[in-house]
């Protein structure tokens, strides 16, 4: 059997990692049910910009949830939605609530590309930036545009 080993240490020692998804917080970009993996690369130097998918650890108890019903002390993979100073603020794709500040000793590594099926997709990809571009702009009314992709599915599949 395989040793498993800690995402966290390997990531502060330099080296890459490469996890599977679990959850849905970044869905429709990452989807545990196709298997979707990510490489995560220590940040080291690198400024970190809006869009930018980056691992963290939040603060806290493990097991345990803040006032705003986030679960705390667990690793996290979401996008940056602002930054102010040296804070950061999160969302995942398939949500419109901001968590943060987090600081910067809360970060742990940047995803470099998805794996799905065994074909990568890096983030520098031109449709990735544009499509997860415009993903992040229409944060605000992205439940209504779920409900709306929802109903869509419904009645295509109703056709069939």
């Amino acid at each position: 059997m395989a040793e498993r080993k800690n995402p966290e240490e390997l990531l502060k020692s330099g080296v890459s990692v490469q996890f599977p998804m679990t959850g849905y917080s970044m869905y429709p970009l990452l989807n545990p049910n196709k298997g979707d993996q990510v490489i995560v690369e220590p940040l080291g130097e690198r400024k970190l910009k809006r869009g930018d998918v980056v691992l963290y650890r939040r603060d806290g108890e493990k097991g345990t949830t803040d006032e705003e019903g986030f679960a705390e002390g667990i690793l996290v993979l979401h996008r940056i939605h602002h930054r102010k100073d040296d804070q950061y603020y999160f969302v995942g794709d398939n949500q419109n609530q901001v968590e943060g500040p987090l600081r910067a000793d809360q970060l742990r590594g940047i995803m470099v590309a998805r794996v799905r099926h065994g074909k990568m997709l890096s983030v520098r990809n031109v449709f990735y930036r544009m499509s997860t571009g415009a993903w992040l702009l229409v944060c605000p009314i992205r439940p209504r545009l779920m409900r709306m992709a929802e109903i869509v599915k419904n009645v295509i599949v109703k056709k069939k």
